[in-house]
């Protein structure tokens, strides 16, 4: 790995040696950490929070954008095991329903306070839930408390009451709603994006826009054992290479890659380890089922007999392979086999027929500029144009450009995206319920809205199961998205760092981490 580097990637690593090499040692607090504990870890990522990080602002919640930072400054109420989707506790103490999942109640910790020196309590919950409700903010969890009432009930109580039953919603809240802010803090600061104040084990220290951001230890967190680290600074690379070399070479304890799986092998030979979570989802193609030609059943079907999605996993990003089920191995939903097989004769029969009526099936594939979706799209162009009855093209498109042809006017025919899918709640709702958040693919089909409602409001794990199993069968039939390659969030990191713990997306615990050395 080392040796692909470049002379000018040899002097900017050195650039950000020297960058990192003063922000080591004691933060400076006037408690230091337990006994045993102390030092930095240095963590590599691929953005910087270009909007800043206020909660109900979110805009880059990966692991390699702003998922990380908010975890570390605002802690979690609640987080989700990034494997197998259960719900723990961190901020929060318990968060239990009704019967019929209409009416929630959250109980907070009492020893929990914001780095200014006020309460995490209920009070400050509901300010950040209703702030996100307001339409003025604006925000694009809004839809996540559609049709929620929030409440105090005491001090450290918040109920949460909604107009339709919800039984995952404790995963909602785990995966969307965890990260409380200073309602001090944004009333005081009109720029408060730029000036977060959270409740979580580190506060920021300093910013330095697209290049470093330094956190420091809070001596008022509320386990008085944590955090381990005196200091997190982030380094910021657009290139996963260049993050993993920064790694490999000593200049940083862990780095997210991002997309590519075909790193972890690459780091592993140097040395370094892998800390991953095998989730459900992953690199999707999304079929606009508004547009020609994906608006007809027959041509969506036939993209999917036609794909050979492990021969696809294993040259888009080698060493990967394609997924059997929407849900990742570890979840109580997985269902092996469900997804279809390529089948190249009933492929070419479906093109030909679709051809005989209408001329070549013609269509655009577009994708974001990174090497995992550009090889996505030539793989494409390449296999379907070995069939007679197609025709594609390719359109690569900046991030500002994506964003609105694809996610915001949906005018694309198709497109490849990652989606997560640690919980059918929510990101499988939002992708394909009816007025689904992220359904850019314009699909509808009331027996899957109905089979998401039934698997929101089961009362056993037996027809919660079937609601899922349903759902996918659905999606297998009709294929509004085909899953091509399975989804690991992972973050590599040198052997002194200790205590990697992935959750949500796969963003990391940060009052969990520690240096040996």
């Amino acid at each position: 790995m080392r040796r692909r580097g470049s002379r000018a990637l040899a002097a900017l690593l050195a650039a950000l040696a020297l960058a990192v090499s003063g922000c080591t040692g004691n933060a400076g607090t006037s408690e230091g950490p337990p006994p045993g504990s102390g030092g930095e870890a240095r963590i590599v990522l691929g953005v910087d929070a270009v909007r800043g990080l206020d909660p109900a602002h979110l805009f880059n919640l990966t692991p390699s954008g702003d998922a990380n930072r908010m975890a570390a400054i605002y802690g979690l109420l609640f987080w989700v095991d990034s494997a197998t989707g259960e719900v723990h506790p961190q901020l929060g103490k318990s968060l239990t329903s009704n019967e019929a999942g209409d009416e929630w109640l959250m109980t907070l910790r009492e020893d929990v306070e914001f780095t200014d020196g006020t309460p995490l309590n209920a009070e400050a919950v509901k300010f950040n839930y209703d702030r996100i409700k307001d339409p003025d903010t604006a925000s694009p969890l809004a839809d996540m408390l559609d049709g929620a009432t929030v409440s105090t009930d005491g001090e450290y109580r918040v109920k949460l009451s909604l107009d339709e039953p919800n039984l995952a919603f404790d995963t909602i809240i785990a995966t969307s709603l965890a990260f409380i802010a200073s309602p001090t803090a944004i009333r005081n600061d009109p720029d408060f994006a730029n000036n977060p104040v959270g409740a979580g084990p580190f506060k920021l220290d300093e910013w330095i826009r697209d290049y470093r951001m330094t956190l420091v230890r809070n001596k008022d967190y509320f386990r008085t054992d944590r955090p381990y680290l005196d200091q997190v600074t982030y380094l910021t690379l657009r290139d996963p290479l260049q993050r993993s070399n920064m790694v490999a070479t000593g200049q940083a304890d862990a780095a997210v890659p991002g997309s590519e799986l075909s790193f972890i092998d690459v780091a592993e030979s140097d040395g370094m380890r892998v800390a991953s979570a095998g989730t459900g989802g992953g690199v999707m193609l999304m079929l606009n089922t508004a547009q020609a030609p994906f608006d007809d059943l027959r041509a969506r079907r036939a993209i999917q007999l036609a794909i050979n999605t492990d021969d696809m996993a294993s040259v888009i990003d080698p060493g990967s392979s394609a997924p059997s089920s929407l849900y990742g191995p570890d979840s109580r939903y997985y269902t092996e086999g469900t997804l279809t097989a390529g089948d190249r004769e009933q492929a070419e029969n479906l093109f030909d027929e679709l051809a005989e009526e209408d001329g070549p099936v013609t269509f655009t594939v577009s994708v974001p500029s990174s090497g995992l979706f550009v090889r996505s799209a030539e793989y494409l162009q390449s296999r379907l144009g070995e069939f007679d009855g197609v025709r594609v093209e390719i359109e690569i498109l900046d991030n500002a450009s994506l964003d609105q042809k694809v996610f915001s006017e949906r005018d694309f025919q198709l497109s490849v995206q990652i989606v997560h899918v640690s919980n059918p709640e929510p990101n499988l709702a939002k992708l394909l319920a009816t007025d689904g958040q992220t359904n850019y693919m314009g699909y509808s089909n009331p027996e899957v809205d109905q089979a998401l409602e039934d698997g929101r409001t089961a009362t056993s794990d037996d027809e919660r199961l079937r609601a899922y199993n349903t759902v996918e069968e659905l999606v297998a039939e009709e294929v509004p998205v085909l899953p091509v390659r399975q989804q690991m969030p992972y973050t590599i990191h040198s052997p002194d760092l200790e205590g990697l713990v992935l959750q949500g997306d796969g963003s990391l615990l940060y009052d969990r981490l520690q240096v040996s050395r």
